[in-house]
């Protein structure tokens, strides 16, 4: 038996997921998840680095049930707080490392108020790691001044637009989500 490579991650997730995410399905996305072991020549041309900001290419649509995508992270990039609206984010680190931090979920009806972190964690090469709304909002980056670092992603169901959340007052704005490069068109079970 071959190596389990991304493209055969790929069509486990397809199959696993092929009538959305169902609260036993999410045990077993982590579980896939978890048996990739990352390879650089899976994923090479589909990265994409910028001094700029993190990038994000849309790998598979998931028959509109999902979205699995790679983010690069280059040196001191990062997200800013955002939230998951009604959907799981599923994030594996494929190269490098790197931290989340998780916020409590803010009032709404509190204006002002300082984002309030409730845990930081650390991902090293291959950990999974798994968020919803329920869970906080949260914070992803790269805090390595020399290295790179690149994670999968599957948000289920995917979203157009989410929220990021100023860290001093806690006040958010809608933001779309948008991919820097689409290879979705190349994911065939040929």
């Amino acid at each position: 038996m071959g190596r389990y490579d991304l493209k055969a991650l790929q069509s486990d997730l397809r199959s696993e997921l092929k009538n959305g995410l169902s609260k036993d399905s999410v045990e077993r996305v982590k579980e896939l998840m978890s048996q990739y072991k990352s390879s650089p020549k899976d994923w090479e041309g589909k990265e994409l680095w910028s001094d700029e900001k993190y990038t994000r290419t849309l790998l598979d649509k998931g028959n509109g049930l999902y979205n699995l995508m790679i983010l690069c992270w280059n040196r001191n990039q990062e997200s800013p707080i955002h939230n998951h609206p009604n959907s799981h984010c599923f994030m594996k680190t494929l190269k490098g490392e790197v931290f989340e931090e998780l916020y409590k979920n803010p009032d709404v009806t509190s204006c002002g108020c300082k984002m309030e972190k409730i845990a930081d964690r650390v991902y090293k090469l291959n950990d999974v790691a798994h968020i919803t709304d329920e869970d906080g909002l949260h914070r992803v980056g790269n805090k390595s001044h020399v290295d790179g670092a690149v994670t999968l992603h599957l948000y289920s169901p995917p979203f157009s637009t989410c929220r990021k959340y100023d860290d001093d007052t806690s006040k958010y704005t809608e933001v779309p989500m948008r991919f820097d490069q689409d290879f979705s068109d190349q994911f065939s079970f040929i």
